[in-house]
């Protein structure tokens, strides 16, 4: 699997990131433990966990679990350290009382768990998740800044912040002399185009900034074959065609469909390999249910769309107005 250049930094990651989260709970260790090794034999690198969430007991038993599988897997396995990329996805929360320093040092308390359960001495990558209750967004800079210098995370990421929150964080950041956000993850695919075509893309193309796309297949909608009326009338009750289920859902099924048969791939495969044409794309965050479903979503890296099928995954996902027409309304 290729690599790609993380913004300005020299950090090099996987052109696919295996998302851990869902370890520990959905997937047993038996079955968490397939999966890496199937990615790692891959040739990826590039592995993303849940790390800290709000104060709840559900949430901490998550977060443990997805971290602590990968800790005990590399441990393990006897993998080198630094072949690895470590990222730990965080859901901050502010204190009720204390101030910057309270929310500061639950940052740091926050990082130094996760740092136990991964076995290792430093985060490659922290991604912060965007939260309106985050504000002021200097506090959270100036935390971050902080693990950065203490040698505890090498770069952060803004993680669903808004393109202008970005752009104002890093004017802040270099008004105070701190570490900048280096990189952008925001769900990006075929169906959600609009919200961040062109104004997040330039933005990081110009401020040298990584970009990671989540969820590159809409939540596993684009990985579905397309269906008759009377069933899509019957998968309405499903989250993911409740949100993408529309005429321009099921017509760029149709295309990923039609490339697919002819190329002998699948849907999901074709659909990755467009997210990852993008060279301002750094990296697809990617999950599947079992080794062999990974193994195929690994192969969408070695997949190079023709100019004719990229314009016309082009023409039948252009960029929508978001309260297109749902099927189900």
């Amino acid at each position: 699997m290729n690599k790609r250049k993380l913004g300005r930094t020299n950090l090099h990651v996987s052109e696919l990131c295996l998302n851990t989260m869902k370890f520990g709970f959905v997937h047993d260790e038996t079955s968490s433990f397939a999966l890496l090794d199937t990615y790692n034999a891959c040739g990826g690198s590039f592995i993303q966990s849940l790390g800290f969430a709000p104060n709840s007991a559900a949430a901490q038993l998550v977060e443990s679990s997805s971290e602590d599988i990968v800790g005990r897997w590399h441990e393990t396995r006897g993998i080198n350290r630094d072949s690895l990329v470590l990222a730990s996805r965080i859901n901050f929360f502010r204190p009720v009382h204390g101030g910057a320093i309270a929310f500061a040092n639950l940052i740091r308390e926050a990082c130094e768990r996760s740092l136990r359960r991964l076995r290792t001495k430093h985060l490659d990558l922290l991604i912060c998740d965007w939260d309106e209750h985050l504000a002021p967004v200097e506090d959270l800079l100036e935390a971050v800044d902080m693990l950065i210098r203490a040698g505890l995370v090498r770069y952060a990421v803004a993680g669903g912040f808004p393109p202008w929150r970005v752009v104002d964080s890093i004017h802040r950041s270099s008004m105070r002399n701190h570490s900048r956000f280096e990189a952008l993850q925001v769900e990006y695919s075929l169906m959600n185009r609009a919200r961040f075509e062109p104004e997040a893309l330039s933005m990081c193309r110009d401020h040298r900034l990584g970009f990671f796309a989540h969820s590159p297949l809409a939540g596993g909608f684009l990985a579905q074959r397309p269906v008759s009326v009377r069933e899509a009338i019957n998968l309405d009750s499903d989250w993911k065609n409740e949100r993408f289920g529309s005429n321009v859902g099921d017509a760029v099924r149709q295309v990923l469909a039609e490339i697919a048969d002819k190329r002998l791939a699948t849907p999901a495969q074709i659909a990755l390999a467009w997210v990852l044409r993008n060279p301002q794309v750094t990296s697809a965050i990617v999950s599947a249910p079992a080794a062999r479903e990974l193994r195929e979503l690994m192969r969408a890296a070695d997949t190079l769309l023709s100019p004719d099928e990229t314009g016309a995954l082009a023409n039948v996902a252009t960029v929508q107005d978001p309260r297109m027409e749902l099927r189900h309304v």
